[in-house]
């Protein structure tokens, strides 16, 4: 039996990446709590797992078009038809693993297990508190569900967006997306004339072009990591290359430091990458994607002025150049960032809500 329930699924990494954030986080504050993270397809139907996890890989990195056609189905439309069929489906399933595991608390980080939680309170008036975590800077119609007690967003833009859609704003809270503690920085080690890197991490990411390593090794007064994440088949290409200003890295676990020698993270628009940077006070560059919910990201960071989009790659060597020469810009977009971290208030989350909910 857990305390806390946390809900996450294997499309993509950021959703796990956040319920083991908040695993981590809850655990640091309330020691006596057991927290289980589980897989909503996992419980519901394993055998689907792997298939819905490729299918969702294949269709966000070869079928944009495709992908994109049903994501602006569930972000435009309240109750429709793709997750109600996924509801209905599994409802059933997931009512008994509940009834098993008994929670006080269930923590959503993927908006399927939103909807299916809400439709076990609906059928069975189960009396269980049902925390959604959205983790990306989006309001999309398919987070919000009427069995939902409190909500978690990124920004209070998004706040303000889900009060205009009838949410009550007494249960929306501004956390950011949560993040592991050692992206939790009160004091930035290094200041930004002691930073001399530039952090490229390619996870997600299948190539980078010859050309521009070859362009990136020859900036003599920088120094320039790339991490690739799980990607072994770019790890080895890269590592089998040889560079005198560029080192290689496959999967890391002290991202957090390399991230406070830096000048700039170049990633992908994913969700929590974008706010591990905001925690470490680092600007980003950013490569454009055209894949629904990272294009929320995107807005959110040119709206903001966070950092540069760049379309490709192949542009990277022409930002460094202009934005390294004119350090005033890369103050201003630390001090933007800044003002976005003064407005997260991820501690009022256990004020108000564990400890009332658990000690009850």
């Amino acid at each position: 039996m857990a305390d806390i329930l946390i809900l996450t699924a294997s499309f993509g990494m950021g959703h796990n990446s956040v319920a083991h954030a908040l695993k981590e986080q809850i655990e640091t504050e309330e020691t006596h709590v057991k927290v289980v993270i589980a897989d909503i397809m996992e419980i519901v139907d394993p055998k689907v797992k792997t298939f819905s996890s490729k299918m969702y890989c294949e269709l966000t990195e070869n079928y944009p078009l495709v992908y994109n056609t049903f994501y602006d189905i569930k972000v435009n439309y309240k109750n429709n038809i793709i997750d109600n069929v996924f509801c209905n489906l599994y409802y059933k399933k997931f009512y008994e693993y509940m009834e098993a595991e008994r929670p006080k608390i269930i923590i959503s980080t993927f908006p399927l297990c939103s909807g299916i939680v809400s439709k076990v309170k609906e059928e069975y008036s189960v009396n269980v508190n049902l925390i959604t975590v959205i983790t990306d800077v989006v309001d999309s119609w398919e987070w919000i569900y009427k069995g939902t007690n409190i909500y978690l967003v990124p920004t209070n833009e998004i706040k303000n967006r889900l009060v205009t859609k009838g949410i009550t704003k007494d249960i929306i809270i501004v956390t950011g997306i949560p993040v592991k503690k050692g992206f939790i920085s009160k004091n930035i080690s290094a200041s930004v004339k002691d930073r001399n890197s530039i952090l490229i991490v390619l996870s997600g990411i299948d190539n980078i072009p010859e050309d521009v390593l070859s362009k990136l090794n020859n900036k003599n007064n920088l120094k320039i990591r790339i991490v690739t994440g799980r990607n072994e088949k770019l790890f080895k290409k890269l590592s089998g290359c040889r560079y005198s200003n560029i080192e290689i890295y496959g999967y890391v676990d002290n991202l957090n430091q390399m991230m406070d020698e830096s000048l700039f993270i170049v990633t992908k628009p994913g969700g929590v990458t974008i706010f591990e940077a905001i925690n470490k006070e680092l600007p980003l560059i950013v490569l454009n994607s055209n894949i629904g919910q990272e294009k929320g990201n995107i807005e959110f960071i040119k709206q903001n002025k966070l950092g540069i989009i760049i379309d490709d790659l192949g542009n990277l060597p022409f930002a460094l150049d202009y934005y390294i020469n004119n350090p005033d810009l890369i103050k201003y977009y630390c001090k933007n960032i800044r003002r976005i971290k003064e407005t997260l208030n991820f501690k009022s989350f256990f004020g108000s809500v564990l400890n009332e909910v658990i000690q009850a």
